[in-house]
């Protein structure tokens, strides 16, 4: 009972610190956890390591289980084929990458297989944090991570219980993967048929979405064990099955803080399991997390961007899957507990995933996708020679609208520049003759190409509130009228204040159904309500 109570003081301080200096909780938490080590090696009290197994255990039960709960699989639904191809092709690749540098540094077959599949996987708890906080959850290229994420999940669980089962011959390894593949399937039938069947029939309270939540974590794990699988596979499946809408949100607003609580002993008992690695360790470890990032952003960058993606969400879903997984800790532990592996090599894995977690929010950020953008092989900066112009329209963002707009601003004698950083739009304006340049619009050097402070009026349709407040940043000082698309209350007031005049696409929609309505039923009690798609007075 004091260890444990040692390790909670532990977290606490962690997580103090944390926000005091204003650092990511899980390195610290690790480091916790090494300090604490370094101090029972050095007094009288002790922590188990059956302690530090059992929560480490419970504590990746809790981390499989809600990650699961995050990767419903109707966010693929309309682009299953570009996510699998993005999928597999990053998770092989990057792995026969990883596995042939871990040969070449002078690891065995078996390690550098664990090394390689580790590798692979990118961390849903890193990934999904991201989206949220920056609200790009529904955006292309968040969907297209969250499916890639999915998919790499379930290929990782399955070369697990493979290498698991390595040692007892290949046919025992077919009957597990047989055995993990069926407990799927079945909890793919759980998540589309019971889960939403109970939704519609009970309206479950709180403590009973927990107790059902938990029950079902419970009860595939169990299954697990009766197949002879690792409980942590059934875990992960469990979160899968109550990954619909609205079951997911309801059940991780109730094992929010259960789940953190104990990712937080998690950590802290992880970095009681490490041992310190050597020089040379150490410099292979810096080796792969090189790799590691080079690989991932440069296969998924050209991958996605082929199979239909912009070329800013295809290198950003290659920055933000640029990092190792729970899962491969997971995937350590194993291999650890069954003999395959050193600690010293768990504790290089461990190293890797929480040092690539760490960095990842620094690397997402929009000035590296800028950046890399730049070094683009495709990238131009002038696709149609605007020349010296002025009074024109520039429109940022050509999407779905983007013909019609066009064509209604040339029918009122306006000159159109587009500016857009898909390559595949910036190739079909140029055969149609339409100025253009390939770019984002939300980049000053991008806007002083298009020539945008001398133009008469600037639409904006960029679907980031935060590439919004740049361009008006930008033209805050000239006399040129800005048009934003905005879809919630607080950025049309932002746009206000920056001076913008807000197009609110609710309204919008709203007028466009008001006027067919009025032409299908021209009853007078159907004539269109006024419905203001600016302010009064703009």
């Amino acid at each position: 009972m004091t260890a444990f109570a040692i390790l909670l003081v532990a977290a606490a301080l962690a997580f103090g610190l944390s926000k005091a200096l204003h650092l990511p909780a899980i390195p610290l938490l690790m480091l916790s956890g090494v300090g604490l080590r370094f101090l029972a090696n050095r007094s009288e009290f002790d922590i188990p390591d059956e302690l530090l197994s059992e929560v480490i255990e419970i504590g990746l039960a809790m981390l499989v289980f809600t990650a699961g709960t995050e990767l419903s699989p109707r966010r693929m639904r309309g682009r299953f084929r570009p996510v699998t191809i993005v999928a597999v092709t990053q998770f092989f690749m990057l792995g026969f990458v990883g596995v042939c540098t871990a040969l070449l540094l002078g690891y065995e077959l078996t390690t550098a297989l664990y090394v390689g599949c580790a590798l692979s996987a990118s961390s849903t708890l890193v990934a999904v944090r991201h989206l949220q906080t920056r609200r790009q959850m529904f955006e292309p290229f968040g969907r297209l991570v969250l499916g890639v994420l999915l998919l790499q999940d379930i290929f990782i669980v399955l070369i697990m219980v493979a290498l698991l089962k390595a040692p007892l011959g290949w046919l025992e390894s077919i009957h597990s993967v047989a055995n993990a593949i069926a407990l799927g399937i079945f909890s793919l039938g759980v998540h589309k048929w019971f889960v939403p069947w109970v939704t519609r029939r009970h309206k479950l309270d709180d403590e009973e979405l927990m107790l059902g939540a938990l029950s079902m974590l419970f009860a595939f794990s169990g299954m697990a064990h009766l197949l002879e699988l690792p409980f942590l596979v059934g875990a992960f499946f469990a979160g899968f099955a109550l990954s619909a809408f609205p079951m997911n949100g309801l059940v991780r607003g109730m094992l929010g803080s259960l789940s953190g609580f104990f990712l937080a002993l998690f950590f802290i008992c992880i970095g009681a399991f490490l041992t310190l690695p050597s020089p040379q360790m150490l410099g292979h470890s810096l080796i792969f997390i090189a790799m590691l990032v080079l690989v991932t952003v440069t296969i998924v960058a050209i991958v996605a961007e082929a199979v239909g993606y912009t070329t800013r969400a295809s290198i950003e879903t290659g920055i933000l899957l640029s990092q190792t997984s729970e899962f491969s800790l997971l995937l350590a532990l194993t291999g650890l507990a069954s003999g395959q592996i050193s600690p010293e090599l768990f504790s290089m894995i461990a190293f890797i995933t929480v040092t690539t977690m760490t960095l990842t929010p620094f690397f997402s950020r929009e000035k590296i996708a800028w950046s890399l953008m730049h070094w683009h092989p495709r990238y131009r900066k002038g696709e149609a020679r605007c020349g010296e112009m002025s009074g024109h329209a520039v429109l940022l963002g050509y999407g779905r609208a983007g013909p019609s707009t066009v064509h209604t601003l040339k029918q009122h004698g306006l000159e159109v520049v587009v500016l857009d950083d898909d390559a595949g739009v910036i190739r079909k304006l140029i055969a149609q003759k339409i100025p253009c340049i390939q770019g984002d619009g939300s980049d000053e050097h991008m806007l002083r190409l298009a020539h945008a402070r001398e133009a008469k009026v600037v639409l904006c349709s960029m679907r980031r509130r935060q590439d919004a407040q740049l361009t008006l940043d930008y033209l805050k000082n000239s006399e040129v009228k800005v048009l934003v698309r905005t879809f919630e209350h607080e950025e049309s007031a932002m746009v206000r204040a920056a001076g913008g005049y807000p197009i609110e696409a609710s309204m919008a929609s709203a007028r466009t159904f008001f006027d067919w309505l009025s032409a299908n039923l021209p009853d007078e009690k159907h004539k269109a309500p006024e419905v203001a798609a600016t302010p009064a007075g703009q």
